[in-house]
This record gives C-alpha cells, sequence and structure tokens, in this order.
C-alpha cells in the first residue's frame, strides 16, 4: 500500500513533464513556423518593391538585414573551398590569358576647400592595379548579380582577399559565412543551361558608379571574342543601364538576362576580369587597396561613350546635382545651398529621373559640377576637363576621399572636396551618415572662381 501511494506522485510528475515538453515541443514549432511564414512574407514584400523599383539600393539592404537575400526562397546552403579566379583556374587547368600584370600607379593627395580639415599625407601613395585577365571556364555555374563562379566544386572570386578576411564587407549576396579558406554559399536550385556566354554580372552592378567603373570596363578584354558569343548580364538592371550597354555593345552581341533566381550552367564560360577594384571598407581605409582605377578602363568608358553622343556643344552650364531621392547621405541643408545656388544660375539636376544619354548631354556640356558624394556624380567621367567639380561629402569616421578624387585623375578632371559636418554617425555604415555644409564656404568657393 505504501509502494503504491509513492508510485502514484512520481506518475503525475511524468504526465506533467510530459506535457510541459509537449507544449515546449508545440511552443517551438509555432514559432518556426510563424518566424518563416513572416520572413517569407516580407521577402514577398520587399521584393516586390525591387522589382517595381530596382535602382533603389536601400531595398535589398533592408532585405539583407532581415537575414534574407533575393533568392533566399529558392537556394540550397553549400559549402566549397574558394580561390581567386586565375589560381582556381590553375587548379582546374582552365585557360587563362594575362594583359597587364604587377602595373603601378601614383594616388594622389585629395584637395578640400575646408581652410581647418586636415587631410592626411598618407593619401598620396603608390598602388598596385589588379592584373587584368581573360578566362575561359568550362562547366561554369554562375549567377545574377555577383562575380562568384562555381566550377568542379570550387568556388572562383575575386571580391574576397584571403588576407584580409574580415577587413571588407562581403559584396556577393550569394555568399552566407566566410574563413580563410572556405565559402558558404546559398545556390539557386532552378539550373538553366547556356552553351557559351561572357560573364558580365557584378557585386553591386544594380549601383550606377558600380556598373560604370567596375562591370562595364570589363568590355575592353573581349574586344577578340567572336560576335556570335553572347553577353551575361542581370535581369534587374534599371532601363539606364542597359542604354549605356547598348552604346557599347558594338559588335551587337546577342544579351542574355539571367535572373536571381536561377543558376546558370555555361559549357564554355569567357570571364573578363575586373580592371579597377573598389573595396567595401566600413573600417580605417587603406589608401593603397581600397580604390584602385585603370586609367585604360575608365577611358575605355569615357572615349567609348562620348564617340557614341557625339556632342560639340561649348561647355557653358552649372549644374548641382541633387540626391533628394536617395534613402541615405542626405545634405541636410539641401534647401538652403539650392536657394543659394540657383539664383547664381544653377539647374538642379536629378540623374536617376533621366535617360542616360540626357544625363551624358548635360554633363558634357557642363562648366561646373557642384553635388554630394554618390552614384549620380561619376557622369563628370564624361564631362569637358576644363570642367571645375566641388564635391560636398560628410567628415563621418573612415570616409575615403579616393573613391571621386583618384577617379577624377585618371580622367584628368580638376575635383575639391567640401567637407561638411556630420549630423549623426551610423553605427555600421557610417560613411553613409546626413551632414551638413558651411554655406559660407560655398559661397566663398563660387566667388575665388568668379562663378
Amino acid at each position: 500500500m505504501d509502494k503504491e501511494l509513492a508510485t502514484k506522485p512520481c506518475q503525475a510528475n511524468l504526465k506533467t513533464l510530459y506535457k510541459n515538453r509537449a507544449f515546449a515541443n508545440f511552443l517551438h514549432w509555432f514559432a518556426v513556423r510563424s518566424l518563416r511564414a513572416y520572413s517569407k512574407f516580407c521577402f514577398c514584400l520587399i521584393s516586390y518593391a525591387i522589382e517595381l523599383n530596382p535602382s533603389r539600393e536601400i531595398f535589398r539592404k533592408n532585405l539583407n538585414d532581415l537575414g534574407l537575400t533575393d533568392i533566399w526562397i529558392y537556394a540550397k546552403k553549400r559549402t566549397f573551398r574558394f580561390y581567386t579566379i586565375p589560381e582556381g583556374c590553375r587548379q582546374l587547368s582552365e585557360n587563362v590569358v594575362f594583359f597587364n600584370t604587377n602595373k603601378a600607379i601614383t594616388l594622389y593627395k585629395p584637395k578640400t576647400i575646408n581652410p581647418n580639415f586636415t587631410v592626411t599625407d598618407d593619401y598620396a601613395c603608390n598602388a598596385y592595379l589588379p592584373n587584368t585577365y581573360l578566362a575561359e571556364i568550362k562547366d561554369a555555374q554562375v549567377f545574377a548579380g555577383t562575380d562568384l563562379i562555381i566550377a568542379k566544386r570550387l568556388i572562383l572570386y575575386d571580391g574576397i582577399d584571403k588576407e584580409k578576411v574580415n577587413q571588407y564587407a562581403v559584396r556577393s549576396p550569394l555568399i552566407s559565412a566566410v574563413s580563410a579558406e572556405k565559402i558558404t554559399v546559398n545556390i539557386p536550385k532552378k539550373i538553366k543551361y547556356v552553351e557559351t556566354g561572357i560573364h558580365l554580372t557584378a557585386d553591386h552592378s544594380a549601383n550606377y558608379f558600380h556598373w560604370l567603373v567596375e562591370c562595364l570596363p570589363r568590355l575592353s578584354l573581349v574586344s577578340n571574342l567572336s560576335a556570335d558569343i553572347p553577353l551575361l548580364v542581370d535581369d534587374f538592371l534599371p532601363i539606364q543601364f542597359y542604354d549605356i550597354l547598348d552604346m557599347l555593345n558594338s559588335e551587337r552581341r546577342e544579351i542574355i538576362r539571367m535572373k536571381r533566381k536561377n543558376s546558370y550552367i555555361i559549357n564554355k564560360l569567357y570571364y573578363p576580369s575586373r580592371s579597377s577594384i573598389v573595396h567595401d571598407n566600413y573600417n580605417v581605409p587603406i589608401y593603397n587597396k581600397d580604390v584602385i582605377y585603370s586609367a585604360d578602363g575608365i577611358n575605355f568608358i569615357r572615349n567609348s561613350i562620348l564617340a557614341a553622343i557625339n556632342s560639340k556643344v561649348e561647355p557653358t552650364r552649372k549644374i548641382f546635382i541633387s540626391r533628394k531621392n536617395s534613402d541615405y547621405r542626405q545634405l541636410l541643408n539641401s534647401v538652403e545651398v539650392e536657394n543659394f545656388l540657383v539664383p547664381r544660375g544653377f539647374e538642379i539636376i536629378f540623374p536617376e529621373n533621366l535617360s542616360f544619354f540626357s544625363q551624358v548631354k548635360i554633363f558634357t556640356q557642363a562648366k561646373i559640377i557642384i553635388g554630394q558624394s554618390g552614384a549620380g556624380m561619376t557622369n563628370f567621367i564624361f564631362a569637358p576637363k576644363t570642367v571645375k567639380i566641388l564635391m560636398m561629402l560628410s567628415d563621418a569616421p573612415g570616409s575615403n576621399l579616393q573613391l571621386f578624387n583618384a577617379l577624377a585623375k585618371v580622367v584628368d578632371i580638376n575635383l575639391e572636396y567640401l567637407i561638411g559636418k556630420t549630423a549623426s554617425v551610423l553605427k555600421k555604415y557610417n560613411l553613409h551618415s546626413d551632414f551638413h555644409v558651411d554655406i559660407n564656404l560655398l559661397k566663398a568657393y563660387l566667388d575665388k572662381e568668379s562663378l
């Protein structure tokens, strides 16, 4: 009897324990299912926003902040050893033809109009251009929106420096984890097959700046390839980007647009390398590594577009490039600046609302260009060499003035900076902080230039 009484509380405790475990399992199951449903809902909404307006980079940034990517819903995760593309080609016995190797360049100290802002002497240094090459890779697996390639269970990718894995932000939207030896990627499950093609997709290809200075100059390396070989480009680019490509596609190659939800197996892939490099460095700038432009590559774009535009109008226009439509790096006293500039004959220009042809026409006719650091200012590479450029930038920690200073140098154009005061520093992306400028410095500059 005593034994029977003793066992009843134990049985009751076990029943309670099992109920608690079952309820805990249910809570976990419900939370996971709810999270997945919420994630899919967020993914669908933001993806539709990207489809409606692919030029707004903040949409993709928000998607990444939620732990999602454009291909999240279609992908499977795999881990591979990775190499640079030339190293990987050597491992796989694939053909690589080099054009320029170990080419040194000189970087110069930027100029500012701020009397109390010090530009470090470290800006003036020597650097090396990336080696340029054309690789031929068999049975390559490629993707929209990235330079990353998979071939025979290896990842070939120039976008990560193995010696500085944690120095630069990961650019490829496929990558979920990186070590010094391996990369974990989310691979789209749906596969399309293409016989042959020239790789022209890129990390950040939907950004106008990166499209112009990093991606399109690669076309200069494929002029000897048969015109029957198509170009592989991203499907989600703004219409202006395809207009630029149409001007540069002198061989009239077929264009194959790749979708983010697909993997593409290319029987014979031609990969022209980047001739310029712009790293996403949100830490302390490395002046001889972060921003390296090839004069050959940038001037290939400049000369090709100017020949197609054939503008011979006298440069008399005074233009201000506005970033009011941007979600970040805002000029907080832009109304004050515009009210000051318009009576002096300046036009307020919103490049994102114009066709590429119209943008280039305006810049080729410019006598002076004032604007904030941003993709729209990249068009100054098409301006006359007599143009004067005043670039506005915040004094946020880690800002690298070589981003546009070095670009101006390779096209032999005069550029100066007006450094503004940062309003509040963003923790992760401090370079994109909002700021305001001293209108008196702007007035002194225009008076000095008699403009």
